[in-house]
């Protein structure tokens, strides 16, 4: 069986003092918001090991006797543990110096040596209670109090482990607190979206970069693309991009040399690995430059740009609707020129059309310049092995043998936008009409730039946003998923984050985004408020689907994605 108590509970003496629902208020920008929840004050006797092992998470059961016979334990969350000493009480600034230091040093003596000292353990509440049956742990939601003066007990690991592990999942760290390997269910981290959300230098990159590994790792068919302004991914996933079949995007006009110097590489990597070593490997990398769409366009192209119209201005429905008649006469990939060219009763009724349609919008915006162009007949050659973001995604969609990962490198935040509507608009046109084809993941760092709470037209953050939302709510039924990393939460869609279903939380120092994050998920306001005290590479992980319970919050050492790297490059070696 399980052990039920920690190896430490044995000389935990304590017991529950205090039981409050709390709570607080703070201001978001849909209203103010009330957090509330149950927060237990336990007295125990002092330890110095036990007090120590409480600044580490830890899982605290209450017993408690139900109404229908038995005992119980009601789980709470460690949130911090303070000493006390009897004598503290009178050391008040009127002490005279003499006796205050006497006072002084038969305290600092007593908790070595024991004495009247004890200490407050103040915890919250999980949402879960524990009952043992048959020799096994039965785990059921429930907002049941404690009794004031009941036992408290320090849970093991095996609890904590059933809790939330999956057996046989993937491994992503070391549980703080517990020593033991945090395993989840891969494939629900991936299928039904996820956020990574931390301040600058907190390693939300290396997150992403492990994250991808482990779930191509087990599902080798999902394509990861990676929408990437900062330019940190190429180097992040260097060896992948080399042995699985990946490649680099770019808008930028940039020859291969300046490329590869556009490219970050961790200041901690340069720690163990030349870096001209790293620029030598990532020249080999796959890197082609792309338009955000060609403008000799074929009429797939077409009919997302006369999506977006609607998008943006819904009063042009009806003109877009008969546009839409005419061009739907002809195959997808059918060229705009050869319509015009070779048609001309269609073609003079779709140039009215358009002319009519550019006339709606404003001529500073996007759209108004590309229905100029269109309604004109007029179009711009480009290379023929030049590819348009709608002909990568109907190829990541369509083709079997479609590069595992492809980067697209896009540091124009406005061409960023675009490229990703275009992107997930052609998707969804392609699964919807020819099948659900290959499974997609699209991974968008920055993610402030791509879904705002603040949009407009002619920065195309209202059409990113609504593609974004799109592929957050739909998604799961075509087998393509949202991932989502960021360190400015005030400033995102919110509608967009509650839709996802499982969440990494590393240092937030505003009080502001903290608000946003228990707010969005339902996590305690005194978790979340934890993530202040972790280091690089820990995260506070919450998970609706991807652990054995739902929203348990816990705190994780997560593997570190340089590793892989590092022992890509040290095997070159030999």
């Amino acid at each position: 069986m399980n052990r039920l108590y920690d190896e430490l509970d044995n000389e935990f003496e304590a017991k529950l003092r205090h039981y409050a629902i709390e709570s607080q208020r703070a201001r978001l920008r849909e209203g103010e918001a009330v957090f509330k929840e149950g927060i237990a004050y336990i007295d125990a006797l002092f330890n110095l090991k036990i007090f120590d092992k409480l600044h580490e998470p830890s899982l605290i059961g209450i017993k408690r006797i139900t109404s229908g016979g038995g005992d119980i334990y009601i789980l709470f969350e460690a949130l911090g543990v303070r000493p006390k000493h009897y004598e503290s009480a009178s050391l008040t600034p009127d002490v005279p110096p003499v006796l205050k230091w006497d006072y002084l040093d038969r305290i600092k003596e007593s908790w070595v040596e024991g004495g009247e000292n004890w200490m407050e353990v103040i915890a919250v509440h999980t949402g879960y209670i524990l009952k043992i049956e048959d020799n096994k742990f039965l785990f059921k939601k429930s907002n049941l109090g404690p009794l004031t003066g009941s036992e408290a007990h320090i849970m093991s690991k095996d609890v904590i482990r059933e809790m939330v592990c999956i057996e046989n999942g993937s491994t992503l760290g070391i549980l703080k607190g517990y020593n033991i390997p945090l395993q989840v269910d891969i494939y629900s981290i991936y299928k039904y979206h996820t956020g990574i959300f931390g301040f600058t230098g907190s390693g939300k990159s290396n997150l992403v970069s492990l994250l991808v590994r482990k779930v191509l790792e087990k599902f080798s068919e999902i394509k990861v693309l990676i929408f990437d302004i900062a330019g940190e991914y190429s180097v992040h996933l260097l060896d992948l991009l080399l042995n699985r079949n990946g490649v680099i995007y770019t808008t930028e006009s940039l020859t291969k040399e300046r490329f590869l110097e556009s490219q970050v590489i961790p200041e901690s990597l340069l720690e163990n690995i030349d870096e001209d070593k790293i620029r030598s490997e990532l020249a080999k990398a796959n890197y082609l430059p792309i338009l955000i769409r060609k403008k000799r366009l074929t009429l797939d192209v077409l009919i997302n740009i006369l999506n977006r119209a609607v998008d943006t201005k819904p009063v042009v429905v009806g003109l877009v609707n008969k546009a839409m008649k005419i061009i739907r006469k002809y195959p997808p990939n059918y060229p705009f020129i050869e319509l015009l060219t070779r048609n001309k009763d269609d073609a003079e009724e779709l140039i009215a059309l358009l002319r009519e349609l550019r006339d709606n919008f404003s001529q500073r915006s996007y759209l108004y310049s590309d229905l100029n162009v269109l309604s004109e007949g007029g179009y711009i050659e480009v290379e023929e092995d030049t590819l348009s973001i709608p002909e990568i995604a109907y190829r990541s969609v369509m083709d079997p043998n479609h590069e595992d990962i492809s980067i697209f490198y896009i540091p124009d935040p406005t061409q960023a936008r675009m490229a990703i509507a275009e992107f997930i608009n052609m998707m969804f046109r392609v699964k919807k009409t020819y099948g659900i084809g290959n499974k997609l993941l699209i991974i968008m760092d920055e993610a402030q730039e791509f879904i705002p709470d603040r949009t407009r037209s002619e920065d195309y953050t209202h059409q990113s946003n609504i593609s974004v939302e799109a592929l957050l709510r739909q998604g799961r039924k075509y087998s393509a998923a949202a991932w989502i990393a960021t360190q400015r939460l005030a400033h995102l869609n919110t509608n967009a984050l509650q839709q996802l279903h499982s969440y990494f939380v590393s240092t937030l120092p505003r009080t502001y985004d903290r608000n946003v994050v228990s707010d969005a998920f339902s996590i305690s306001r005194s978790v979340i408020d934890k993530s202040t005290e972790l280091d690089v590479g820990e995260w506070i992980f919450v998970s609706y689907k991807a652990t054995k319970l739902k929203n348990v919050p816990v705190e994780v050492k997560a593997e570190n994605n340089e590793d892989y790297l590092i022992k890509y490059f040290n095997n070159k070696k030999s």
